[in-house]
């Protein structure tokens, strides 16, 4: 389904794919953003594709970080996948290692920035802070905020970067680059250290990691939830100049990772 100019687009990332259809959206996020072991098998991610066929919607392939076995393990992956993917398509990517792969197989694909690599100043402490304005406008920006780095992606053939709805709000994003804004889930930070992993397990996790729990601290007031590898902060509230700030997507996520 094509975005009209000037409209924003409404997306969810969904692990499970439901009977009846979200209200409002017309894209699926599914795959992995953080944990390696979370991404769905090769039949999963084409059954998810032919879903969204079926739906009349887009569809973008969530890959995530890796590390050197799992960048060989996600090649094998990829080349189930891709060629049955359509041009339209997008691949979210998470670890630059993921782009080679990606355009080895298909350049005609649409390659997007993930959350982990947007350089976004996360912590919750910073509502804490006693910032002037210049320094209030540093903690908004992330890696992507400056027209050199616009065209650095611009040589990668990258348009568009994720980006959490953080508390201290965002700055705009410079000409050429637009963003997707993910909620209300805001990641804070991620590790390949996993409470639920055992530390000598080398393939796929034995069970799945579990329910996602609350962490509370005495050096910030906002509650953070641990799900996986990763830890989230929740926030709901959207600016209400999302096209100025280069926000023309929202993606809704059900649960956090």
């Amino acid at each position: 389904m094509a975005k009209v100019a000037g409209e924003l687009e409404h997306a969810c990332f969904l692990n499970d794919l439901p009977e009846e259809l979200p209200a409002g959206c017309s894209r699926l996020y599914y795959g992995a953003e953080f944990c390696f072991w979370r991404l769905p098998s090769s039949e999963k991610i084409l059954a998810a594709r032919e879903w969204t066929r079926h739906a009349g919607w887009s569809f973008t392939l969530a890959t995530p970080v890796l590390g050197e076995d799992e960048y060989r393990r996600l090649d094998v992956i990829l080349k189930k996948v891709l060629p049955g993917l359509d041009t339209g398509d997008e691949v979210l990517i998470s670890d630059w290692g993921t782009l080679e792969l990606v355009r080895a197989l298909r350049d005609d694909l649409t390659v997007i920035l993930g959350r982990t690599l947007s350089g976004q100043k996360r912590g919750p402490r910073i509502l804490d802070m006693a910032l002037t304005r210049e320094q209030t406008e540093y903690f908004q920006r992330g890696s992507w905020h400056n027209r050199d780095a616009v065209e650095l992606l611009a040589e990668q053939g990258i348009k568009r970067i994720e980006q959490d709805n953080l508390l201290q709000g965002l700055a705009p994003l410079s000409a050429g680059l637009k963003s997707s804004l993910h909620l209300p889930y805001a990641m804070v930070t991620s590790s390949r250290n996993c409470p639920f992993r055992p530390d000598d397990e080398s393939g796929p996790c034995p069970v799945y990691c579990g329910e996602a729990f609350t962490l509370r601290s005495s050096e910030t007031r906002t509650q953070l939830y641990q799900d996986g590898n990763a830890q989230f902060l929740y926030n709901e509230c959207l600016s209400d100049n999302l096209f100025e700030l280069g926000i023309d997507r929202v993606v809704t996520h059900p649960r956090m990772g």
